[in-house]
């Protein structure tokens, strides 16, 4: 009778942004999303790391817990190895557990697991490519090696969003009373308030905040006459700060700044611009077979699969064997057409007729640059986008609608919606009206909505007004009659 086989849950989990996660104290953990190992009777686990330490400031805590899983087994005896991986999903860093009992809630682990100066400093490249951390974790039952692993996938993000918020004081000798500007989106609201009788201190009235933010920070600075910029204030506000109500923002500098009349209050005008970042802390899991969390940009593939995309990749930069080209004003890109039809409708319909394209061996592309065409390319290897960039997914979403590449434009699309700023709500908006891209539009018309009080007062505004009028009056109408469905 053959030996009975082990079995085996192989838990990946990223971490992306981790370099904000610096606002945890010693002793805070960030804890993934919970995952079941079918094959060890159903039981449910979760990873906990603690990048600030656990018992040891200098070292990062690794640990497995078991959770509450209902009907389960009281107690099940597991191996586990816990390990970091490389940008290749390469072993940087390994350990493994001899064989331990778990009953629920249980956590076993390693609090000296790695030192947090080789994770984030000294071998940054090598565990933090792209600022993202991957750890993983291997659970099973028996002590032969397993031979049917299933994988499961998570990940976690800290989000940084970053807002900017212009403010001019008209004649700011002769203020009497506090100036007060508001500030309002998705995420958070509150009045700046300033009093020419304490001209070092801000203030920050009336905050409300959304749940998931784990901190905001806040830099002001200060245009002189010939529009250049200098900081007068930085400021970082933790939740439990935030819920005072009332803070002060301290105004370094502002006071000499303003003796300088000429330089600094040209007109009797005081131009202030404020940077508000905020960081938000959100999880999603994919598992073996079915995915059901916002689409991600680069969704992890399997040990087997990356090596296929690596193949690929490497037949895109090395131009092996490839049989025809794309040519933009500057550049020419070897390309196979096999890979080019499989991946888009156009053009498959470019090399199986007879188009000119097919018949000279190269496709003109004339109104595109060639990091857009670059990173179409990219994608249409390895269905990965990476380092995207809010001056180019503009770019991309076009090129992605011209030659039919619909996951490419859902990508984009989706990042264009997660970063939505005053610099550029109005753009996104006239793209999707364009491209007729429904929730786009929307997302953006949202968006400007929230931000009204200073929006509407923006020079992009009135900028877009005068290009785009029957858009603009679309938001303007959407924000008077907020419960009308306009066609």
């Amino acid at each position: 009778m053959a030996d009975e086989e082990a079995e085996e849950c192989t838990f990946r989990w990223k971490i992306e942004n981790i370099s904000h996660c610096w606002w945890l104290r010693s002793t805070e953990e960030i804890v993934s999303p919970s995952f079941i190992a079918d094959g060890l009777e159903g039981t449910k686990w979760s990873l906990s790391l603690y990048p600030r330490g656990c018992t040891d400031a200098h070292s990062i805590g690794f640990y497995l817990n078991r959770e509450r899983d209902g009907d389960r087994p009281n107690a099940i005896e597991v191996y586990y190895k816990l390990a970091f991986l490389d940008k290749d999903g390469l072993i940087v860093k390994e350990r493994t557990s001899l064989k331990s009992s778990f009953k629920e809630k249980d956590t076993r682990g390693f609090p000296k697991y790695d030192d947090q100066d080789t994770v984030f400093v000294t071998r940054r490249g090598e565990y933090l490519p792209e600022d993202t951390l991957t750890v993983q974790c291997t659970l099973w039952n028996r002590e032969k090696t397993p031979v049917k692993p299933r994988y499961i996938y998570a990940r976690t993000v800290f989000r940084v969003n970053r807002r900017y918020v212009e403010w001019k004081i008209d004649k700011i000798g002769t203020l009497k009373s506090a100036h007060i500007k508001r500030y309002k989106d998705n995420l958070i609201s509150f009045d700046l308030i300033f009093n020419e009788q304490k001209i070092d201190e801000l203030k920050l009235d009336g905050i409300s905040f959304d749940d998931s933010l784990k901190y905001i920070s806040c830099r002001a600075l200060v245009l002189d006459s010939d529009g250049k910029k200098e900081n007068c204030g930085f400021q970082v506000y933790f939740p439990n700060h935030l819920t005072n109500k009332n803070l002060s923002f301290n105004l370094k500098s502002l006071k000499m700044m303003m003796e300088n009349k000429s330089r600094y209050l040209p007109d009797d005008v005081l131009s202030f611009e404020f940077i508000f970042s905020t960081v938000q802390c959100s999880s999603c899991q994919k598992n073996s077979f079915k995915f059901e969390c916002e689409p991600c940009v680069g969704i992890e593939k399997s040990p087997h699969m990356t090596v296929l995309i690596d193949d690929l990749k490497s037949m895109y930069n090395d131009a092996l064997f490839t049989d025809t080209v794309l040519r933009t004003p500057t550049h020419e890109f070897p390309v196979h057409k096999a890979i080019l039809s499989a991946r888009s409708p156009v053009f498959n319909r470019m090399f199986s007729t007879d188009m000119m394209e097919n018949n000279n061996g190269c496709v003109e592309i004339t109104d595109f640059e060639d990091d857009t065409v670059h990173r179409m390319l990219l994608y249409m290897y390895t269905d990965s986008l990476k380092d995207l960039e809010l001056e180019g997914a503009d770019e991309l979403y076009k090129i992605a609608e011209k030659y039919d590449i619909p996951s490419l434009k859902s990508s984009c699309s989706y990042f264009l919606k997660e970063n939505l700023y005053q610099t550029n709500a109005c753009g996104v908006l006239f793209l999707a009206d364009q491209h007729n891209d429904v929730d786009l539009k929307i997302a953006a018309q949202k968006y400007i909505i929230s931000q009204s009080d200073q929006f509407f007062e923006s020079q992009e505004w009135e900028d877009f007004m005068s290009a785009h009028l029957k858009l603009a009056a679309d938001v303007m109408l959407k924000k008077i009659c907020p419960g009308r469905i306009w066609q």
